[in-house]
């Protein structure tokens, strides 16, 4: 329980320092959500919690995940596995498979954003054409 309130006040302390508007990640610029925005800001309603973040976990291309949802679908926020910080690398590597899951599958990304703070990248958060979260939730553990 020490933990979790320590990781808590770690958040909610990085989120009081300024956020850029955005930051490069995958070779584009993208906007951000600090580490602070909670489920209401990011718009997900679906398998999201206000202090873990997203709650579903999945397995895609072997690269554990954890995903949340919002507008029926159209909003996906994805988290690698870790609970308390980040694995940007599995981040990375879930973020191109999930994408490529997308363009497969003929879902449009209109916009991503990550979630940004202390100089790493803790979510991707997609806005997308058509339901993609359906895609995704096939694949939960």
């Amino acid at each position: 329980m020490k933990k979790l309130l320590s990781v808590s006040a770690l958040l909610f302390l990085s989120g009081c320092l300024s956020t850029p508007e955005s930051v490069g990640f995958k070779g584009e610029q993208v906007g951000t959500f600090s580490v602070a925005a909670g489920c209401d800001t990011m718009q997900l309603d679906t398998d999201c919690s206000g202090l873990y973040g997203a709650k579903r976990d999945i397995s895609i291309s072997q690269i554990p995940l954890r995903i949340a949802s919002g507008n029926d679908g159209k909003i996906v926020f994805i988290m690698p596995e870790s609970t308390f910080g980040t694995d940007e690398r599995n981040l990375l590597k879930g973020s191109d498979a999930v994408e490529k899951l997308f363009e497969l599958e003929g879902v449009k990304v209109t916009s991503k954003k990550v979630m940004f703070g202390n100089d790493e990248v803790y979510g991707v958060h997609y806005v997308l054409d058509s339901n993609g979260y359906a895609l995704l939730k096939k694949l939960s553990l």
